[in-house]
């Protein structure tokens, strides 16, 4: 090889060698380019899904007040029969102290009966809230302290039936249930075995 054609060679390598490094920063350019774009959709996919979850669970608290309200007049009825309720709120909501009070409904006879009876009504029911209801029983007096001198009980229904395993928990922790049968909320009265949960009235 003569020395031309070795500095011809030379030269032809440095220019495939640039050649080579240009078309590696493009690639590279292009690389991060995509990157960028996969981060901002990511951002953007993370929003639309947060923003629909946001949707979703407002969705839920309006079905959930909906079937509610559909219940709350027979609810009413119930505890008028058979509670002797004169006085009947359907779901109160207070703040105290940084803590919140709420409850579905909540009826009560001053005089003789001197009775309140707190009210749960969830869609599907579940054993644990027949412990949130006895929580908010508890509550009940500490957020409003003009019932304060009525004894509390507690009642318990779900729009969607309640399975036996729930009624045993309710019976168990003295709360009444109420059951829709053919499209219709009734209420049997409990056994003689049956032993209410009870607050007694306190002073505040």
């Amino acid at each position: 090889m003569t020395d031309q054609e070795l500095r011809d060679l030379v030269a032809q390598l440095a220019l495939d060698t640039q050649a080579f490094k240009a078309q590696l920063a493009s690639s590279q350019e292009q690389a991060d380019k995509r990157a960028a774009e996969a981060d901002k959709r990511a951002k953007e996919l993370d929003k639309q899904v947060k923003e629909l979850g946001k949707q979703i669970g407002g969705l839920g608290n309006k079905f959930g007040s909906f079937t509610e309200g559909l219940l709350l007049p027979s609810v009413g009825k119930i505890l008028a029969e058979y509670f002797g309720a004169t006085n009947f709120l359907p779901r109160i909501r207070s703040r105290k102290a940084g803590r919140e009070f709420e409850a579905d409904a909540f009826a009560y006879s001053n005089g003789e009966r001197n009775l309140g009876v707190v009210v749960e009504i969830k869609s599907d029911a579940e054993v644990r809230h027949i412990k949130q209801l006895r929580q908010t029983m508890e509550d009940l007096p500490v957020f409003y302290p003009e019932f304060a001198h009525l004894r509390l009980q507690g009642l318990f229904t779900a729009v969607d039936g309640i399975s036996a395993e729930v009624r045993r928990e309710a019976a168990r922790a003295g709360v009444f249930v109420a059951v829709i049968t053919d499209d219709m909320l009734e209420f049997t009265p409990p056994d003689a075995a049956f032993e209410a949960f009870t607050i007694l009235p306190k002073a505040f």
